[in-house]
């Protein structure tokens, strides 16, 4: 940071950091929209509240294995002495089924607002007061995405996130300010900025003092500020709906995505994958204040974007690092190569772990949060790389060995072998993924890997690469957060083991449907169906069993009659006919018929079937006792020759015995 900056930050914080209690502002002239928080309850006009932990859409723990079930009520959120007042809460809450939540019992509780469909804008300056909770654990935020109308331009995150502020409880003179866009999930990425209050008077700032949050967004610029001086400026991003995308061809018109409508999110979370969980320290209640949120327009918010900025995309990897003689992407397997080694020789600038003698191409994080450890070459045990962990730190990836430059190509499939034991039981996470151009994609997922106490003992995983070719991939083995043991990690492989399937395009039936057998009226040679079910070639069927689920057909319908219902998720019973085409930017309709004989709110969803599930269409159709013909219409964001129709049908409350019934399937391109 610049001394001007500086001091002008210091002066700045001296001013507004000092002020024991909010004192809004007027707001400004050019407001168009706002909260002063100024009454006794949330203003309905304005705000909106998303419920439960995400399992009800498929994403428990909102993707990042957060603990808190988000609430209306007034002991999580509620509005008192000018503030908008959010507070996690630890305690034993089940879930709410009425409202789209699940029935499993959840260990903190806390609140999210939102202002999807109240308002959302493109561009313009939103300011935020907020003073932010202290503690292990505490994930205050304030966010933007993109209006729910629709994901113009793909699914997360090619149609983009802004994150105003993200703050960890345990770290309080830290802001997190970030970009996310890109292609859609595994091919996203992310830039963002790390901003330290600096000192004043020997204290150091933290987010338990009033400060102001600005974000200034133009098209093409988005600024962030803090007190009023610039912490982070961003002017590069890039928006495909191609999965993966591969050329520039791919690309959506710049300055997408930052270009649509976006909405405003207040939230406290708590744990997860940001921050780590809470601990003995963490207090069992904590609150997020905001005094005021201003979204005002700004002189030439809507000018000329310019040319789009070079930048680095998928497409452009870099070189590839070749493969070993018996085709092992990883370099110095087993910790031994020492200096005369000749390709350790050929690449004198390769990484190395600090005070390990044979750890050439190897590399070393760690969060810098109060994880403590050593490392060593064991050679006890054939020169095995020892961990002695004494702190693990908070999240998994507080302690991680790691090798980077693997070339990951696109639909190869790939083994993963390697040794590694503990003297203490206990679990690690490992994956395959991209670095911070591609997002830290996992494009192996996130592997749990249970260590025993055995010496040398073998694990395996394979996966199918399904983003671009990347040349710069990272093997990483993240030993965070797994309490205090000595870890070893030896004969580390990494091998193409194949092609992935080519996937046969399904061509439309003659009268346009996508849909095949969509009547029930069919038993089709060498295609399976609903097992023990006639006549359902080409459906299928699932349920967690817990739900007594029995289908059959009556003449044209399809029953399915639930037993007694376990509704800890809507998905836990499902009707699905998976293959089904769907191109990039074409519309399509969906109809069909059903009933039920009490009244069921189904889901209704066409969307990648694995991979990140990503929903495409994401309905609701509100059975009754009488036969209702249901309709959708929805824009494809990707081209996807596989994906699957659900009705996801596990809802209403513990135990209840129902019926539905289902015809006339039919989904047609516009």
């Amino acid at each position: 940071m610049r001394i001007s900056t500086r001091l002008a930050f210091l002066a700045a914080l001296i001013i507004t950091s000092c002020t024991s209690s909010p004192v809004a502002p007027t707001p400004p002239a050019d407001l168009v929209w706002g909260d002063e928080f100024n009454g006794t309850t949330l203003e309905p006009k304005n705000w909106g509240f998303q419920l439960g932990n995400g399992e009800t859409t498929n994403n428990p723990g909102w993707g990042n294995r957060e603990l808190e079930y988000y609430t209306n009520r007034l002991e999580n959120v509620s509005v008192k002495d000018g503030n908008l007042v959010i507070t996690a809460q630890k305690e034993n809450f089940k879930g709410d089924l009425a409202t789209g939540g699940s029935d499993k019992t959840y260990t903190w509780t806390s609140g999210r607002i939102v202002s999807a469909q109240k308002f959302s804008r493109a561009f313009g300056k939103i300011e935020v007061r907020a003073k932010l909770p202290l503690g292990k654990g505490m994930w205050p935020a304030v966010w933007l995405l993109p209006e729910l109308t629709g994901n113009p331009y793909g699914t997360w995150a090619s149609s983009g996130e802004i994150d105003m502020l993200e703050t960890k409880g345990d770290q309080p003179s830290k802001v997190w300010q970030t970009l996310h866009f890109g292609g859609q999930w595994p091919n996203n990425t992310n830039s963002g900025n790390e901003f330290t209050f600096p000192n004043i008077d020997n204290k150091a700032g933290s987010i338990a003092d009033w400060h102001v949050y600005t974000l200034e967004w133009r098209n093409g610029e988005i600024k962030w500020l803090i007190d009023g001086v610039v912490t982070s400026t961003k002017t590069a991003w890039w928006s495909s709906q191609a999965n993966p995308p591969s050329s520039a061809a791919d690309l959506n018109a710049w300055p997408a995505p930052f270009d649509k409508p976006f909405y405003a999110l207040i939230n406290l979370a708590v744990g997860g994958n940001f921050g780590g969980d809470p601990d003995s320290s963490t207090p069992n209640s904590n609150q997020m204040l905001v005094d005021y949120i201003h979204w005002s327009t700004l002189p030439l918010e809507g000018r000329d974007a310019g040319p789009r900025p070079t930048m680095v995309y998928p497409w452009t990897t870099g070189p590839e690092r070749a493969s070993l003689a018996d085709g092992n992407l990883i370099y110095n397997t087993s910790f031994d190569w020492t200096a005369s080694n000749e390709i350790v020789k050929a690449n004198p600038t390769a990484s190395t772990i600090p005070n390990v003698t044979n750890s050439s191409f190897w590399t070393v994080y760690q969060t810098q949060a109060g994880e403590a450890f050593t490392l060593s070459n064991d050679a006890t045990v054939g020169n095995s790389l020892k961990l002695d962990i004494t702190k693990p730190g908070n999240v998994n990836y507080a302690v991680q060995i790691r090798q980077d430059g693997l070339s990951i190509k696109q639909k190869k499939i790939y083994q993963v072998d390697f040794d590694a034991w503990s003297s203490v039981a206990h679990s690690i996470m490992s994956k395959v993924g991209g670095g911070e151009s591609r997002g830290y994609s996992a494009y192996s997922g996130e592997q749990i890997i249970d260590l025993s106490t055995t010496p040398n003992q073998h694990h395996r995983y394979t996966f199918t690469m399904p983003g671009a070719t990347d040349n710069a991939t990272r093997l990483e083995f993240n030993f965070g957060a797994a309490g205090a043991s000595q870890v070893w990690l030896d004969n580390v492989v990494v091998k193409e083991i194949g092609d992935a399937p080519v996937s046969v395009v399904r061509p439309p039936l003659a009268d346009g449907n996508l849909i095949y057998n969509g009547g029930f009226t069919a038993d089709t040679a060498n295609i399976t169906g609903i097992t023990g079910v006639a006549k359902t070639s080409y459906w299928n069927t699932w349920e967690n069993g817990n739900n007594g689920l029995v289908t059959t057909l009556e003449g044209n319908e399809l029953h399915m009659a639930v037993g007694h219902l376990d509704p800890a998720n809507n998905w836990h019973i499902q009707l699905n006919q998976p293959n089904i085409p769907l191109e990039s930017g074409k519309s399509y309709t969906l109809t069909f018929k059903a009933r039920a004989d009490s009244s069921r709110a189904v889901n209704v969803v066409i969307g990648e079937n694995g991979g990140s599930y990503a929903r495409y269409l994401n309905d609701f159709a509100a059975l009754g006792s009488s036969v209702q013909t249901f309709k959708y219409t929805f824009t494809s964001s990707v081209t996807n020759p596989l994906a699957q129709l659900q009705i996801l049908g596990a809802v209403g409350k513990a135990g209840d015995a129902y019926n539905m019934y289902f015809s006339d399937f039919k989904l047609v391109k516009n």
